[in-house]
């Protein structure tokens, strides 16, 4: 396997989940945020507990989404800058890592910024179907 980096932005020294993506960068963030905006990262570390491990072994989640997707949704959960988002392409990318790890803060972040921007103008068809 390819060596992994580490993100610059998601390097928590007291962080207990690494979340590696598909370009093999590892994100240190909180089990306790990830658990507590995520009903899926909920569910998934609810696995951890039933297996008794200790609490200070860090837990790896291999996921399939780039390394920019992923920083940019967690820019959502943590208290850092949003990402200004100047095309319908990433507001996709982010609307599908909602659906898929069922991030409700995510999602609405996401419907707010479509409705505000101006591609609701340039591009209403697609920002439509999109909604």
């Amino acid at each position: 396997t390819p060596t992994a980096s580490s993100s610059p932005h998601f390097q928590y020294a007291d962080a207990n989940l690494i979340i590696r993506t598909s370009d093999h960068v590892e994100l240190r963030v909180h089990k306790s945020i990830m658990a507590s905006t995520s009903r899926v990262f909920k569910d998934m570390l609810s696995l951890d507990d039933l297996r008794a491990q200790s609490s200070s072994e860090t837990r790896v989640v291999d996921v399939t989404e780039t390394s920019a997707a992923m920083e940019a949704a967690l820019r959502f959960l943590y208290p850092l800058p949003r990402p200004i988002l100047t095309t319908l392409e990433p507001i996709v990318i982010l609307l599908e890592i909602g659906d898929k790890y069922d991030i409700p803060i995510l999602g609405e972040a996401m419907q707010e910024g479509l409705l505000a921007s101006p591609f609701i103008q340039s591009h209403t068809t697609r920002v439509y179907s999109i909604s």
